[in-house]
């Protein structure tokens, strides 16, 4: 079952943080899409970077995002409430990280304690993970790395296609399985589990387990 604390860090957040804590610091401008509780917004401050920049349509979200970082004396961190690119514009930088919601929602799900964005990602799941490849040529720097979430039942040959057609290419660094907790399973369309078995969806007995990968994008002029 879901945990009280709706904002709790999910496995996904942690695969991320992992990446962070396993690299060299970034120094430069790094922005972060979907906040959420505000950890990995908070490592990347406390990694020492110039700029630290997070965005979250979420209200709840961005306010607990400030709390953690004010509670770390990480106040100079810059929280912004609004859909993807829109707070931030055309600004480019050095290192962005993004879960992206990644599930189709039905349009009749149950009501949830969070905002449907923080898990709706659109019929197929895709909406929002590709306006975010559409929009990242742009704000990413020459030598920058974005570093996502991807699911592998959205289809990773359409993912590479898509970043083919942006100039970007990606290379995964890590990929985690998880549990599929109750409260996301409830949401889904009928039919949409057994209709994805196999194809990063495992089902043993009564529990479903889903295989996502944690992608590094970059230009692919970068070589």
């Amino acid at each position: 079952m879901c945990h009280d604390d709706h904002f709790r860090p999910s496995e996904y957040t942690a695969a991320l943080l992992r990446q962070l804590w396993t690299r060299p610091p970034c120094t430069g401008r790094v922005l972060e899409l979907g906040t959420g509780s505000g950890v990995v917004l908070t490592a990347l401050a406390q990694a020492g970077a110039r700029e630290v920049v997070g965005v979250d349509i979420e209200n709840d979200a961005v306010q607990r995002t400030r709390e953690l970082l004010q509670s770390l004396g990480l106040s100079s961190a810059s929280v912004l409430q609004g859909d993807l690119w829109d707070p931030v514009g055309t600004q480019p930088f050095d290192l962005i990280v993004f879960n992206p919601p990644q599930l189709p929602v039905q349009g009749d799900a149950p009501p949830s304690p969070r905002l449907r964005s923080w898990s709706d990602g659109g019929p197929q799941g895709r909406r929002v993970l590709d306006r975010f490849l559409e929009g990242l040529p742009l704000r990413l720097t020459r030598e920058g790395r974005a570093l996502i979430t991807h699911s592998s039942f959205l289809d990773a040959d359409r993912t590479r296609v898509h970043l083919d057609r942006c100039g970007l290419q990606a290379q995964v660094c890590q990929t985690v399985t998880v549990l599929m907790p109750p409260c996301k399973l409830e949401v889904l369309p009928p039919g949409w589990a057994d209709h994805h078995e196999g194809r990063g969806l495992r089902r043993l007995g009564p529990y479903l387990f889903s295989d996502f990968d944690v992608l590094e994008i970059r230009h692919a002029a970068a070589g």
